[in-house]
């Protein structure tokens, strides 16, 4: 199976999806045309579930996202439930930074959802020292 990797912009998020089971989504997902963004990454997702890797894992480093966005990721998020329904290792790492406790809700809010049991880590900002 061949990796999805699509370049972030300042609209759309990094997506690097390996075929390995190493996967990431990081930036800003506020693009006007989401289903269009989106609708690669789901069915990429559809197949890798097909035969997947050993462990899976996604690491989300996101910064904001639209409500279609969401809505697409939770897409996602439910795909891989049904990995881990199926036997299969599969992780979430939800990262924030420290004081955007808004994006620490929204993963709250779809850990909830999908019932995945995500692990939620703090990035910190580098020491300028």
């Amino acid at each position: 199976m061949d990796h999805l990797v699509i370049a972030q912009t300042e609209q759309t998020p990094l997506i690097s999806f390996l075929s390995n089971g190493l996967m990431e989504i990081s930036g800003k997902s506020i693009n006007e045309d989401s289903q269009e963004f989106w609708s690669p990454v789901i069915s990429w997702v559809q197949a890798y579930s097909a035969k997947p890797s050993t462990k899976t894992c996604l690491n989300l480093f996101i910064e904001s996202l639209d409500t279609s966005s969401s809505s697409a990721l939770v897409e996602v998020l439910y795909l891989l439930k049904d990995m881990i329904k199926e036997g299969n290792e599969v992780r979430v790492h939800w990262n924030y930074e420290e004081n955007d406790l808004d994006m620490l809700e929204l993963g709250k809010d779809m850990d909830i959802l999908t019932q995945i049991g995500f692990e939620f880590d703090v990035l910190k900002p580098f020491p300028l020292v």
